[in-house]
């Protein structure tokens, strides 16, 4: 939250009283809001809140490309074109996380697995002569 109010105080020169109260309208109604996403197989998940949505940003569940909807929205939706939704999900916090986990999890995992697999492929190829 602080993050979002020094973005909105960077641009608060620009904007109108009015134009902040919608801004500040705007970012309450999507923190508070219910969201569903789609999975990689287009199957509608949630009803979700924003620590669901982070935890699955986290998980890699779901990214940037990935459809949301929400009250007030007329069709699914990237989450990358709700700018000050992927503003919310993507905290530092967040960030972190997902760095971490993609570090220090997944390429771990994957390097076994690549190791396995070369095994595998040796034993296969032997075989075959």
């Amino acid at each position: 939250p602080d993050n979002n109010k020094r973005r909105m105080l960077q641009f608060s020169f620009k904007l109108t009283l009015n134009q902040k109260s919608q801004m500040d309208y705007i970012t309450t109604s999507i923190r508070k809001n219910i969201w569903y996403y789609k999975d990689r197989l287009s199957i509608s998940r949630g009803p979700c809140d924003l620590s669901i949505l982070r935890n699955c940003w986290v998980n890699g569940i779901i990214d940037e490309n990935t459809l949301v909807w929400g009250p007030g929205l007329d069709q699914w939706l990237p989450i990358k074109n709700i700018k000050t939704l992927i503003n919310l999900i993507r905290i530092p916090e967040v960030q972190i996380a997902t760095f971490l986990k993609k570090e220090l999890v997944i390429k771990s995992n994957i390097n076994i697995i690549r190791k396995l697999n070369n095994h595998r492929r040796s034993t296969w190829t032997d075989s075959l002569n």
